[in-house]
């Protein structure tokens, strides 16, 4: 079985230094889990929130995805907390899940229909929402795209991105930053095949 492929285009807000957009790539037993935390608002604050969640994710990336999250939220009270998404593969058992809190998009394009779904809500702020997983079956060559709200939504009309993101992640990742990023917030794409 070929292994995934996966591209990343990450920056800053304009004018700021750092990104409170952060993200963890984790393999372990078999399976991958994608990570991507965008800190409330930006800069070195947001920035914060968003380094201790891929830590705790990269500590922990053996957990159930709900239970993730649960622990996130714990390691960021007393932070401006965050929005989150969780998307593992395990192409051994042909599954594919997601967990999400806030506004971090998720895109499949897949032979089956994928679309999970986010809970409304901040990771380290108040009560947590109950949290749902959603499961999928897997299938490789599905493509899968995760983005901060730095990224406007027309991606999902782009009929070019597919084909591409089979060939080049990397590309597809840079392609969709360059032409859907916006300047006035952290710009963070992840895809992976």
């Amino acid at each position: 079985m070929a292994a995934l492929r996966h591209g990343i285009a990450h920056r800053p807000k304009r004018g700021e230094q750092v990104s409170g957009d952060a993200y963890v790539i984790a393999e372990a037993d078999g399976a991958v889990t994608i990570g991507l935390v965008d800190g409330l608002g930006s800069g070195e604050a947001a920035a914060e929130a968003s380094r201790r969640a891929v830590r705790c994710i990269t500590l922990n990336s053996t957990a159930d995805l709900r239970e993730l999250v649960t622990r996130c939220h714990e390691e960021l009270r007393g932070t401006r907390g965050a929005v989150m998404a969780l998307l593992r593969i395990n192409p051994k058992a042909e599954t594919v899940s997601f967990v999400g809190v806030g506004n971090i998009g998720i895109y499949a394009w897949s032979a089956e229909p994928i679309r999970p779904v986010s809970r409304g809500g901040i990771v380290g702020h108040y009560r947590l929402p109950a949290l749902r997983e959603f499961t999928y079956h897997y299938t490789p060559g599905d493509l899968f795209v995760l983005y901060s709200d730095g990224v406007a939504d027309g991606l999902i009309a782009d009929k070019d991105l597919p084909a591409l993101g089979r060939i080049d992640p990397q590309a597809m990742a840079d392609i969709i930053a360059q032409r859907y990023g916006v300047e006035h917030d952290d710009v963070t794409v992840i895809t992976v095949c």
